[in-house]
């Protein structure tokens, strides 16, 4: 069934709809360091996916098929026939399950820090301790339920930032949204992912994508954003120099100015 999810819109109520969707385990104030350069052009819509922040949190399992579901429920409820939408980390991998299932609702897309498929367990060459696959994630939804939320705060800033940014203000806000998550979610989240792959069905996104992978990312490297561009026709590549997991936070400012340069060319 459809959640009806919390959401908050900000920036220019006129502008261009565009949809932005969260890293798990975060809620909708990741996209903070967005609004004020992407909001003075666009209408920002920001949801917190189901299990997270102050949507509901239902029993496990979740899917990416369920979570794109959610998301089309509030286009509808908001009455847009269709968007832009930018996600992070886990809510790329829901962006292109959303524009696969419903092609008629994305206008463009932007991927940023994300992957195609999240394997069983690490892929050859990888970092085994930090690359996304089932077995970590696993292992970490196993750790919360017995631990609760603190070791997963210390895992992820371990991932998402430099070891110089984990002390800052930014890493610290982003730290107190995980901490307000629940186990109960953080596990749904992980069913959602485990067993994503859809590689193979890319080739059949047409919308014009931009790729913006982070230079230093172990969780979802680089390699994960070159096959993305390698399927999808209409995409376009940017690396994000100098940050690992979580660049729109770390280095908000050239991320903001790829996402508008992206949205400027083809939102409408």
């Amino acid at each position: 069934m459809n959640m009806k999810l919390f959401w908050r819109e900000d920036g220019n109520p006129h502008g261009p709809p565009v949809l932005l969707a969260h890293a798990f385990p975060t809620s909708h104030a990741i996209w903070d360091w967005q609004i004020a350069a992407l909001g003075k052009r666009y209408r920002l819509i920001r949801p917190d996916i189901r299990g997270f922040g102050q949507s509901p949190v239902p029993p496990p399992p979740y899917s990416m098929e369920d979570i794109a579901a959610d998301l089309i429920n509030l286009l509808d409820h908001l009455e847009l026939d269709s968007v832009n939408f930018i996600g992070v980390s886990m809510g790329g991998m829901v962006g292109q399950v959303l524009t696969l299932n419903y092609p008629d609702r994305v206008r463009s897309l932007a991927l940023c820090m994300t992957t195609s498929v999240v394997p069983a367990d690490t892929p050859t060459g990888d970092d085994p301790a930090y690359s996304i696959c089932a077995r970590l994630m696993k292992a970490a939804a196993e750790r919360a339920y017995k631990q609760g939320m603190s070791p997963i705060i210390t895992m992820c800033m371990d991932r998402w930032f430099t070891e110089t940014f984990q002390l800052s203000s930014q890493a610290k806000k982003i730290s107190a949204i995980i901490g307000r998550n629940s186990p109960t979610g953080y596990h749904g989240g992980v069913e959602a992912m485990c067993g994503f792959d859809i590689t193979q069905q890319l080739h059949k996104i047409r919308q014009p994508t931009l790729v913006m992978p982070g230079a230093l990312d172990k969780a979802t490297p680089p390699r994960c954003s070159d096959v993305i561009v390698a399927h999808i026709p209409d995409s376009k590549l940017q690396v994000i120099d100098g940050v690992k997991h979580i660049g729109i936070v770390e280095r908000p400012d050239p991320c903001n100015a790829h996402l508008l340069a992206h949205l400027d060319a083809f939102a409408n």
